[in-house]
């Protein structure tokens, strides 16, 4: 017999449906924001704590250009990496450089994830889906910086290469097989289990729309700075990604979207 509490939470899931649809984009644009500006100040907050910067808030925001307000594109740590180096600041580069992606993102993705996998978490569908979606930028950006530029002449990698003075080889693949493993993780575990958390377990429709999302923003949008790169290694991997969006959203389709069973109808009890 089912309790009324149990009835309530379902009939509020059921008329959050195509309302959490409609606001997919609007919730990855601010979570976009909540993801990139910690990542930034990362990078400033640690180059002042280090020595390598005078003002700890002073970052570049990157213009006020239509694309950079809605996506971030151009805003930067505002951090004189060169001069540092020639000043023999070696480790301080790298630690700057770090911890953008390492305190902004990383650290974010690992206390979301954990979050996620908390059962109180299932009674709350509007916390899933804001959470989810940070959680998954979180990752985005950790996959744009490795492996998809991890080569690159410029950016985090880079510069944590130069500080440490170590081969680009050792963080593809250490670092490149953790991003790995954790977006398999995203979508054999994460992205099954939110879909029915945000309760769309009897529409596919809806399951279908955050698997493509993630798919597009993933591995199309988060490839575009690799392709705007002038190596060739980074240019591969950009196109790589790109070519995953299909491979991928055909390997998962079954699981994230056919394979989830409805909520059996509710029989009266006699």
């Amino acid at each position: 017999m089912s309790t009324p509490l149990r009835h309530d939470a379902s009939s509020f899931a059921a008329r959050s449906v195509w309302p959490m649809v409609a606001a997919i984009p609007l919730v990855l644009v601010l979570t976009h924001y909540v993801a990139v500006l910690p990542h930034e100040f990362s990078h400033s907050i640690t180059a002042w704590l280090v020595g390598i910067k005078p003002v700890p808030g002073d970052i570049d925001w990157g213009g006020t250009g239509l694309w950079n307000i809605v996506a971030l594109a151009h805003i930067d740590e505002n951090v004189d990496y060169d001069a540092a180096l020639a000043a023999g600041k070696y480790w301080q580069v790298a630690l700057v450089a770090f911890a953008g992606p390492g305190i902004g993102n990383a650290v974010p993705y690992l206390v979301t994830r954990w979050l996620f996998a908390r059962g109180w978490m299932a009674a709350r569908p509007w916390v899933s889906f804001i959470l989810f979606w940070y959680m998954f930028l979180c990752l985005a950006n950790l996959w744009d910086y490795v492996p998809l530029r991890t080569f690159a002449d410029d950016g985090d990698v880079t510069h944590f290469r130069e500080g440490w003075d170590i081969s680009p080889w050792w963080i593809y693949a250490v670092v490149g097989a953790l991003v790995l493993w954790t977006i398999v993780d995203l979508f054999r575990t994460v992205l099954p289990k939110a879909v029915v958390r945000f309760g769309f377990e009897a529409h596919p429709v809806a399951r279908a729309a955050v698997l493509v999302t993630v798919v597009l923003v993933l591995f199309g949008y988060y490839a575009i700075p690799a392709l705007e790169e002038s190596d060739p290694v980074s240019l591969f991997m950009g196109r790589t990604s790109l070519l995953l969006v299909p491979v991928v959203l055909i390997a998962t389709w079954r699981r994230c979207v056919m394979g989830i069973s409805s909520p059996p109808v509710a029989t009266a009890s006699v």
